[in-house]
This record gives structure tokens, sequence and C-alpha cells, in this order.
């Protein structure tokens, strides 16, 4: 239920409070203070949040009932329920005014709030009629603890997994950015240098732990983003977490408007955007309904908005964190602190290297990190990747990973090896079997999930999503590179061909399947067709399966962005007429006809028609494709009698080459038959 707060200015502290703890509880509301944007019109949004709004909560003082405007708001609210059957209006007494309250509001219930003992008294009452969950105030001993891990909403989109008490520190930082989110809608947390979330407690970790602590707050849903991959997954992420549907078709900004639009009504919302890039500005990503609530991690410092700057460990911090293991170490550990930058993904690293190795101490820990500093991989690694380490910490930082790297087995290495030129998302583990042809023999001895186990329980060199698949993190994935070499065409080919054969499923009607598993497959695909050592070929495939899938989706914009980059890779590849530009002609121009965006369509699939034309001998099925797609354009262009002469050679061609019953055949000769001349 979404509720419109009617109040006079002189009542304004007594709405401020009650509106903190509606929203707190899950009850979305319109206060014009919060929900009116910076240079909105005033007036339009106010008739706009009574129209969205299932009713009117008025707060009655003699002051509201000399008021024009709350006038206008009241009854506005009753125009559609005049008999109170709906109970639009639901009347609360902040102030005696018995000579003041309209003929029609008194014979509706009042709830007496006029004392602070009779707001708490009546408050529980308050939320849950308002469709509210009461939640219990933090007192300041509380705040010093961790919240407990809660149960989500249903309405989600969650892929990792918080990790539980193994979380420590960070207390106080989890406290402020829920203080933060429900003053101000909007907060960032920033990493100084690198504080990153894998094995450690940095800013993505401290995200995911926000989400899982205080995710029941946000009744109406909770949604991670991977802002890296643009706006256009956020709205595809949303849709499918909150199960709403939007008018694909649309321009990528009407889409989002759209979205903001469905998730306004829904109870407070919380949308997570992780590692929100450093290249575009956050406005055109934020909802403008106060009731969706939005959590940033970014290195970024010039974002004009709540910010938490996340600084590294203090030694009593990073003790606490190498304490958290099997071993337990004295006042020694804080020098491993210090040494390693206070970074928590060193230290956590660090910790599982010393819980392995128990009878390597601390200093002896130490020694090791100064001897191995020099060798040639870390310092590849240090000046591949010095922007993304803290000044002064680069050579120990990079060492710690040597040290894991040098534990881990030679199945667990090749595995990490493979997720290293993936992106840093949750890879499937079918996946990685097809890539390194790592089969189970029974159910007792499975290498993979062995290797992965090692990788995550171990080595804290990779974390698991709540499908217990595997994802490292870009720094490891960047550490791990340096270890292939640059002349190991053999594994890049692994990769990119078991890829291009889990999209090529797109291609196959029955492989009920593939609808939901590529979506975990895109990410990869994505990042392979812009990878340095992909072949132009490969990565056009690619960037084809990518089309086809989000057309499936429904997601055309998206669909559309890669078949404009696959047709752009064609022509600087290829010379003019080439089969492969047509095809990719040929592809966008499907897309663009899902869009109705039809002319640009049609010039696309004459181009297409007239380099099969020229590639291939008359008759040939090619020249027929071409011929049934641009007619069909053509069809919906209103050109109908060159559409039907196109679309009646397309069926010739394939009777004459495959015969009457062929599927091809059939389609054709339906299509011919169904553009009609009057």
């Amino acid at each position: 239920m979404k509720v419109f707060l009617s109040y006079s200015r002189r009542n304004e502290d007594f709405v401020k409070e009650l509106y903190r703890r509606l929203t707190r509880d899950g009850v979305s509301c319109f206060f014009d203070k919060e929900s009116i944007a910076w240079g909105a019109n005033w007036v339009i949004e106010l008739e706009k949040g009574i129209d969205e709004c299932e009713c009117a909560v008025l707060c009655l003082s003699p002051d509201f009932c000399r008021s024009e405007w709350t006038k206008l708001e009241r009854t506005s609210a009753m125009a559609d329920d005049p008999g109170g059957l709906e109970r639009k209006l639901r009347p609360l007494l902040l102030e005696p005014c018995d000579n003041f309250i309209p003929h029609f509001i008194k014979p509706i219930q009042q709830i007496d709030v006029s004392t602070q003992r009779k707001f708490e008294e009546n408050y529980p009452g308050i939320c849950r009629e308002l469709g509210g969950t009461l939640v219990e105030e933090s007192t300041t001993a509380d705040r010093d603890k961790l919240p407990p891990v809660c149960l989500l909403p249903d309405r989600n989109w969650m892929p990792y997994r918080s990790l539980g008490n193994g979380f420590v520190a960070r207390v106080s930082d989890l406290w402020q950015i829920n203080d933060m989110l429900r003053e101000r809608k909007t907060a960032v947390v920033e990493g100084v240098g690198v504080v990153v979330g894998t094995g450690g407690i940095g800013k993505t970790q401290l995200a995911i732990e926000y989400v899982h602590r205080f995710g029941a707050s946000y009744p109406g849903g909770v949604f991670w983003i991977d802002a890296e991959q643009g706006i256009s997954n956020l709205i595809a992420t949303v849709m499918r977490g909150a199960d709403i549907d939007i008018d694909s078709t649309l321009e990528e900004r009407d889409q989002l408007q759209q979205l903001w639009k469905k998730l306004s009504r829904f109870p407070p919302v919380l949308i997570v955007l992780d590692n929100f890039p450093g290249n575009e500005p956050l406005q055109p990503w934020l909802p403008p309904a106060s009731s969706i609530h939005t959590l940033v991690t970014t290195r970024r410092r010039d974002l004009n908005y709540s910010r938490l700057p996340l600084d590294f460990m203090t030694a009593e911090e990073g003790v606490m964190l190498l304490n958290s293991g099997d071993r337990k170490f004295g006042q020694e550990a804080a020098k491993l602190v210090v040494t390693l930058g206070g970074l928590p993904l060193a230290i956590e690293l660090a910790r599982n290297f010393l819980n392995i190795r128990t009878s390597v101490s601390i200093d002896g820990l130490l020694q090791e990190i100064k001897k191995v500093g020099e060798i040639k991989a870390l310092s590849i690694f240090a000046k591949k990747y010095a922007d993304e380490l803290p000044t002064g910490h680069i050579k120990e930082v990079a060492a710690t990973f040597q040290i894991s790297w040098e534990l881990a087995s030679s199945t667990a290495q090749a595995v990490l090896q493979c997720m290293s030129l993936l992106a840093p998302k949750p890879i499937p583990r079918r996946l990685l079997r097809k890539i390194l042809g790592l089969h189970s023999e029974n159910i007792l001895a499975d290498p993979l999930d062995d290797a992965i186990s090692e990788l995550a329980n171990n080595l804290s060199l990779v974390e698991l999503d709540k499908e217990n698949d595997p994802w490292v993190h870009r720094l490891i994935a960047g550490f791990v590179k340096t270890t292939i070499g640059e002349n190991n065409s053999s594994l890049h080919d692994k990769v990119v061909n078991a890829v291009k054969e889990e999209m090529a499923r797109v291609t196959d009607e029955k492989d009920a399947l593939s609808y939901y598993q590529l979506e975990k497959i895109l990410p990869h695909a994505g990042i392979l067709a812009s990878s340095e050592f992909i072949e132009t070929g490969q990565a056009i495939d690619l960037l084809n399966y990518l089309r086809w899938h989000n057309g499936k989706w429904g997601r055309y914009r998206v669909a559309e962005k890669h078949g404009r980059k696959a047709l752009e890779l064609s022509e600087k590849a290829y010379e003019p007429g080439h089969p492969t530009i047509a095809t990719s002609q040929s592809n966008l121009a499907l897309v663009l006809q899902d869009l109705g965006e039809l002319k640009e369509a049609r010039e696309l699939l004459r181009k297409a028609l007239e380099s099969a034309q020229k590639s291939f001998e008359p008759g040939h099925p090619t020249i027929a494709t071409s011929q049934s797609n641009l007619a069909l354009v053509l069809q919906d262009l209103g050109e109908l009698k060159e559409a039907r002469e196109l679309a009646q050679k397309a069926y010739k061609c394939f009777l004459n080459k495959f015969g009457p019953g062929h599927p091809h055949t059939i389609t054709a000769k339906r299509n011919w038959e169904s553009i009609k001349i009057t």
C-alpha cells in the first residue's frame, strides 16, 4: 500500500517522524518534503502523488482543517470513494479540533495521537493497518553488535551469500550505511585504494552483508546490479527479480522511467549498484521515487551523495580477521597487518595460508613475503595493476597472491586460469567442466568440485554464489593471468570455443533449458567478444548469439547493441559485399523490425539481398532467405506488391531445393499467402 501524508506545515515535525517510522517499517509514503524532486513542478507532482496512493492519512489539527491545500488533498483522495467503503481517508488526531473538522470527516473513525504516549500506544496498529511490519528501534548497544542475517523479501535478485559469522569488524560501517539510506535514499560506499570483497570485508562485501542483514527492511524487493554492465543490465535484472514487464521496444531511458514508475508502487525497495564505473554520471541511474533506496559501491570520490569512505583495516581489526580462523595469534599478528597495508583481501589470504601451513609463524610468513616480492610475475602484476593497489603495498599484496597460488594444486590452478580469462562473475560449473574436460568418475571423485572447494574453502581465491558456482575477483584474476603466459593460445582457444558452444544453444528451439541457463553465460560471452585474443570471426559469432538470446528475452535494445557491434566488426574485417556482412545486416534488421524501426530494417535487408545475389548462384537458399526477410518488412511498411513478389520467389526457391514438406518451404508458402493485395 502507498500512503499520501496530508498535513499542515505547522505540524511538519510530527509528520517527519511519522514518515521516518513508516518507511523504516516498509510502508511506501508520499511525503512532499521527500517525494518531490528538486526542480519538479510541485503542483503536478502533488496531484500525481494523490492519484498513485491508495489512501491518504489526514493529520488533523485546527491548522489542517483551515488549510485550502489540505482541503484540496482530502477531497481529491475521496473523489473515487465518496461512500468511504474503500477507506481512502485515514484520520489521525494530532490536536483537538472538534469545532473545525469538516462534516464528512466526522463519521470516520480517528486515531488519537495527540500525546507522545498515545502515539506510541497506537503506532503498531497504524503501521499494520497501512501494510507495514514493525521493526524495533536499534539501541546504542544494538549498534555495537553485528545484525543477524535475515530472510530476503520474495522479490529479490541477490547472487552472493553472506559470510555469516566470518564477517568481522566494519559493524559501525553497516549501521552508518543504514542511517544514510534512511535519511538520504542514496548512499555511496567508497574504497580508499582497493578494499575488495573476495574473502575479505571491503566495499563489495560490506554491501553484500548490508543486503543480507537489513534486507527485510525493504519488503518491496532487493536487487543487486553489476553497474559495469550498464543501465540495460539494471533494467533486465530488476524486471527478472521483481517479475514485472517493461516495453522493451522503448528507448533505454524510457524503459527506465517505466521501471521506476512500477517500482514506486511497491513498499520500500533497495537497489545496489555494485562497482559503479568511473566514466559516467550517476544521476541517470537513480530512481525519482523516495521509496526506492540506492546503495552504490565505487572507487570514485566525485559523487555528491551521502558517502562512506571505507578505509583500510586498523591493526586491531586486522588481528580480529586473522584470529577468525582456526589458529589464534597474539599481538605479533599486528606486524603482518601493517605489512599488508590493512588490505582485507590480503589479510584473508594470509590467514588461510597460516591455517594450512601450521608450522609457519607470523615472522616466517613476513620473511617469505619479503623474499618473493621481486619475482618477475609479481613485477608484471604490479606494473599492470598499480592503479588498483594502494601505493607502497603493491609487491607485498601481490606476494600474498603468489603464496596462495603456489599452495594450489595443479587442477585448482588450471581452473583459476580459465576463470581469469572470463568475466569476474559466477561461472557455471558445466562451462568449466567443458573447457577443462574434467569429468566425474563417480559422486565421490569429482576433480572439478574438489578443485573449486580447495580454491574457495582452503585458499579463499574464489567465492561461491547462491547456486554454488565460483567467481573470482578481478585483482586475483589479473594476477593469475600473469601465470598463463602471453603465447598460451591453447587455453584461450578452449575458453572461447566452450563459450561459443554454450551460446550456440540459443539456435536450438528444442533446448528449453538454454533459455535460463544462458543468462549466466552472457557476461562471459560479452567480455570474450571484446577481448584482445579472440579472432574477429569468433567475436562476430558471439555477438550474434548474444543478439539472438537477448531478443528471445524481449530485450530488443540490448539485442540491437550486439547486432550493431557485429555489423561494425564485419564491415571492418571484410570487403564490401562479403556474405558475413550480409548476414550481420540481416540479423540487425530482424531486431529493428521487432523495434518497429522498419525503414532502416528495409535498407539493411536490401543491401543483404544484393550481396547474396552477387555471392551465390540464382536459386540459392541464402538468396531466398534474404528475399523472405525483406518481404516481411515490406509487408509491415504496406509495400505489398513488392513484398508478395519477393515472398513468392522465396517460396519457389525453397520448393525446388527442399520439396513441399520441408519446414522452410512451408513457412515461405505461409508468408507468401498471407500477403494480400487489395
